[in-house]
């Protein structure tokens, strides 16, 4: 299967491989409708996708589909952190055998009859893809991260470019919700942009900034004499030391243009970056913030989906994991924390056996229960807004011992 998306209209063509050789079974093309037409470019791929399953459903349900493309779908559809629609698309995705690969050049004479009125990357728009959506190949080659900082009356921002040997870009602009100077809107950027390379996986970053005062105090030729300044520089020297190699170069301004100018659009007003770039609001300075160690109490019976949500782990048989990639299609990872997909209702918050037993028990025949019967407690469970595996059989079988 082959996707493409122009601005106006999304394509997909299915072919088969005989001795060598691809041959067309069917080409689905349609026009972008409403707010379709301001999708991101990967979410018109997805829907190109979703399309094509929805026409040739036979098909889908009846072989395995490699769907060849140079975008990452599959982390997308992985990660559940995203609009509803996605999350929904995901769900509906999920119910065929569907395998993701990179997409190479297009086997003669298949590529006459995929054909799409616009390339599906337009020269001089930016483009950009949430941290959620990459899992590149980390470490292999170098990162280049672009960042600036802007402080003025009326707000201070930054703005970071992060740029993937693979080709992806990622453009974040946060917003800050305190007050800092330009040097200290710098580091933030600084910041930002560091821990966002390392959550994507990268190894081997060099950075450039337009900040001479920056640069020379990270690489050591400035003195950090202010005391908050020191303190961002133990910051930056404490991520820096998770990467295998990093440096620092400073940059003109002129080579820096994209960055700084939406590092000034938002730390005026932002909404005009949402479409395009990932935009976040910063509570709190980051070398203000207090870090701890996380630790996991992910219950035992959670470690299949955590393990495919996180790496794609599945089971060895084909059937088996046919159908539990149905199943994990409902489960998304927030936080660290796993949860169950509820769209017209709260997310249910994954929980131990035993705290699920407790629980069940407390609430059917507690100090202040009212032992209800199965329908009844099983609503009140799910109010409470968590869930856990088998909740409906322990349900069924502990009002069925209630003598009340």
């Amino acid at each position: 299967m082959y996707l493409a998306a122009s601005e106006e209209a999304i394509s997909s063509m299915l072919a088969v491989e005989r001795e060598g050789k691809q041959v067309r079974i069917h080409f689905v093309s349609r026009g972008l409708q409403g707010l379709e037409v301001n999708y991101p470019a990967l979410e018109k791929l997805v829907l190109a996708l979703v399309y094509a399953t929805r026409q040739l459903q036979l098909h889908f349900q009846a072989h395995k589909v490699d769907v060849l493309t140079s975008y990452p779908i599959k982390q997308v559809l992985l990660r559940m952190e995203k609009s509803g629609h996605l999350a929904k698309w995901a769900i509906e995705l999920g119910e065929h055998d569907i395998n993701y690969h990179p997409r190479t050049s297009i086997k003669a004479p298949t590529l006459s009859y995929f054909l799409v009125e616009i390339p599906d990357t337009i020269k001089g728009v930016l483009t950009t893809i949430s941290v959620e959506h990459l899992q590149p190949e980390a470490g292999k080659e170098l990162w280049k991260l672009y960042t600036d900082g802007a402080a003025s009356k009326e707000g201070s921002g930054a703005c970071l470019i992060l740029q993937i040997p693979k080709g992806e870009e990622v453009t974040y602009a946060p917003r800050f919700d305190f007050q800092v100077s330009n040097n200290e809107a710098e580091y933030e950027a600084l910041l930002a942009g560091l821990r966002l390379a390392k959550e994507v996986g990268g190894k081997k970053l060099a950075a450039l900034s337009d900040s001479l005062l920056i640069t020379n105090q990270i690489n050591g030729t400035y003195e950090a004499k202010d005391s908050r300044m020191q303190k961002y520089l133990d910051a930056v020297c404490s991520l820096t030391n998770t990467f295998k190699s990093f440096s620092i170069k400073q940059i003109s301004r002129g080579k820096n243009a994209r960055a700084d100018a939406l590092s000034k659009l938002a730390s005026t007003s932002y909404d005009h970056l949402t479409k395009k770039v990932l935009v976040k609001l910063l509570p709190e300075r980051s070398i203000d913030n207090k870090r701890v160690n996380i630790v996991s109490t992910t219950p035992e019976w959670t470690k299949p989906y955590v393990d495919y949500l996180r790496h794609g782990v599945l089971q060895d048989d084909p059937e088996e994991a046919r159908k539990f990639k149905i199943r994990v299609s409902h489960f998304a990872i927030r936080d660290n924390q796993l949860y169950l997909i509820g769209y017209f209702s709260l997310w249910l918050k994954c929980i131990s056996k035993t705290e699920g037993q407790t629980l069940l028990e407390e609430s059917h025949s507690g100090d202040v229960a009212a032992h209800e019967g199965a329908q009844a407690l099983t609503g009140k469970i799910f109010r409470l807004g968590v869930y856990r595996q088998d909740v409906y059989k322990d349900i069924a079988a502990l009002t069925k011992k209630c003598k009340e």
